[in-house]
């Protein structure tokens, strides 16, 4: 298949991994979804919000926002 394909050929170890997914009646090629994957929200009102709380109070915490959008101090992340 590297002869045909080149590097854009799947590595065999990938290759066997699918079948096996196949074979246990796995079709749908898209990653099935992680327990406990965090979310990427990216609303540019919720963005807004937050930006104007970091701006009143400097030292807020991500529980305070937590408790200010009403979500769980888990859901709330700074980067």
């Amino acid at each position: 298949m590297k002869e045909v394909y080149g590097e854009q050929c799947l590595a065999r170890c990938t290759m066997f991994r699918w079948c096996e997914r196949y074979e246990e009646g796995r079709v749908n090629i898209k990653d099935l979804p992680c327990p406990r994957q965090a979310h990427v929200v990216t609303n540019s009102a919720t963005t807004s919000i937050v930006n104007e709380l970091i701006r009143q109070t400097r030292r807020i915490t991500t529980q305070e926002i937590a408790v200010e959008l009403s979500v769980r101090k888990g859901t709330v992340c700074i980067t």
